[in-house]
């Protein structure tokens, strides 16, 4: 039996005040790959607000039911079809937002669009969930897990009562600032290591030359065809070349990895709570 597939549109929620033809242009051709996407903008807080924009996933599977354990079968299609489905879809997402950036960068005028959150609205929207992108604006495809761990905690009654939550944000706003702040002290330990690794390496690479280039001269001089050329008064020259390293297509990599083991739980009543998975 065939199994039931999921379509996906992307809502690109992009800051107003970064809104121009152009990018929805842009936005159009990059996406298309993922989903159909549509664009709309919102207004910031404030006027001298950061820019924020989030990507919303809208899943649909027509009146299937996968998010409460207590349907017919949801565990069923939970397992069998959303857990891959979603880990592709992360997988695309994430590559597809580094792609967008590098190519941004690569053109005339380009402007990169950097993404705050992941927003996926499960089941029709029943339950949002958003999670954080990384600091190169993509997320790992591994990030998926965490909606499985989610829809456990949902059906178990861990996080209240089901038609009270109003949306799920992970991680919490202080877990991020943390990682953040890390993450540049552990990025800043590896510069520095990288870059004494890199002296080392330099600096044993120019004595092996000079101890070679040594080796070479004394061996070429005391040569019977040097000495030959010498008394015949023949010029000796140096050929050779090394050809240019063939650059390698890469994509940003974030400087640590998202640990998404805290949430914050936000109540239709206002309220909210933070848990651990």
């Amino acid at each position: 039996m065939a199994q039931p597939r999921p379509s996906l549109t992307l809502i690109v929620d992009v800051d107003e005040r970064i809104d121009s033809d152009e990018l929805r242009l842009e936005i159009g051709r990059s996406y298309t790959y993922v989903g159909s996407a549509l664009v709309r903008t919102h207004a910031a807080a404030v006027d001298d607000a950061p820019v924020e924009n989030t990507l919303c996933m809208l899943v649909k599977l027509g009146t299937r039911q996968y998010l409460n354990a207590d349907e017919e079968g949801s565990d069923e299609l939970w397992n069998d079809v959303m857990r891959t489905w979603f880990a592709n879809q992360f997988r695309k997402i994430g590559n597809q937002t580094l792609i967008y950036n590098k190519r941004q960068r690569e053109i005339e005028d380009g402007q990169e669009l950097m993404f705050t959150w992941l927003e996926v609205d499960l089941q029709n929207g029943q339950l949002p969930v958003r999670l954080r992108m990384n600091d190169v604006s993509s997320i790992e495809e591994s990030a998926a897990e965490m909606l499985s761990v989610v829809r456990e905690a949902y059906n178990s009654g861990k996080l209240g009562d089901k038609a009270s939550i109003a949306r799920i944000s992970m991680p919490t706003a202080e877990s991020w600032k943390q990682q953040v702040a890390d993450g540049a002290v552990a990025a800043a330990k590896r510069a520095e290591e990288e870059r004494a690794a890199a002296e080392a390496a330099a600096a044993a690479a120019e004595a092996e030359r000079a101890a070679a280039e040594a080796a070479a001269e004394e061996a070429f001089l005391e040569s019977p065809e040097l000495v030959a050329a010498n008394e015949e008064g023949e010029a000796v020259v140096e050929g050779g070349g090394v050809e240019a390293p063939e650059l390698v297509f890469e994509l940003d990599e974030p400087t640590f990895a998202v640990d998404y083991s805290t949430w914050t739980v936000e109540y239709t009543d206002g309220t909210s709570k933070t848990f651990a998975a």
